[in-house]
């Protein structure tokens, strides 16, 4: 299983690693041409930068996932609107 990780980890490493800097080069330009919107360039190199890069005998087993594509982290949801003020 090692020998299948590492041959794996050969050959998906140098794809994840062109995805990934590719990612920051359009964040990069998505907030320059965006005015300098960290929201807009942050959603594009959370997806790309983030996710597995080395293949483990886990994920081949199937005890943890491949994640080409990054999640974005759970605090950085938009705080939820206010409720409005009722009326009097």
């Amino acid at each position: 299983m090692q020998a299948a990780a590492g041959f794996s980890t050969l050959v998906y490493l140098p794809l994840k690693a062109v995805f990934a800097i590719g990612g920051g080069i359009v964040g990069g330009l998505a907030y320059a041409f965006s005015g300098g919107n960290e929201q807009a360039a942050k959603s594009i190199w959370d997806t790309s930068l983030y996710g597995t890069y080395i293949i483990t005998p886990d994920h081949l087993q199937g005890s943890r996932p491949i994640r080409f594509l990054g999640v974005p982290e759970s605090n950085d949801a938009p705080a939820p609107a206010p409720a409005p003020e009722p009326v009097r």
